[in-house]
């Protein structure tokens, strides 16, 4: 959601509180994902195995953003609707999520536990 909201069609995190508040967020992504120069935008999620990792990219089409500020809870946006997804993430599921180029790449990676061969050996 995110690559697609703020990266793709550029919604800030201000513009998505306002919206919320406004209660028109859906219609605004909507509208927004008809526009001709976002036609072509993609998300472009991969998946693989690196040994005992799973590595899981998500990219966007959009220009970026300073993903920093977002990794940790800021008590200055506790009472806003939005703008903590990516700390709620980091705490909960992916600790390592980390951002690459601009900010309009996600990476986690998932350590997995060796797979046992049937035949008594770990599997490659």
């Amino acid at each position: 959601v995110n690559a697609v909201e703020h990266g793709n069609l550029q919604i800030s995190t201000s513009e998505k509180s306002e919206l919320l508040r406004q209660g028109v967020w859906v219609e605004e992504v909507r509208r927004r994902l008809l526009l001709p120069e976002n036609a072509a935008k993609r998300v472009r999620v991969e998946l693989r195995r690196e040994g005992c990792e799973l590595v899981l990219l998500i990219r966007d089409d959009g220009p970026g953003f300073d993903w920093e500020q977002y990794c940790n809870f800021d008590p200055v946006r506790a009472e806003e609707p939005n703008g903590r997804g990516i700390a709620l993430v980091r705490q909960l599921a992916f600790p390592n999520l980390e951002y690459l180029s601009a900010g309009n790449i996600a990476r986690v990676v998932v350590q997995m536990k060796p797979m046992i061969d049937p035949r008594g050996g770990p599997t490659p």
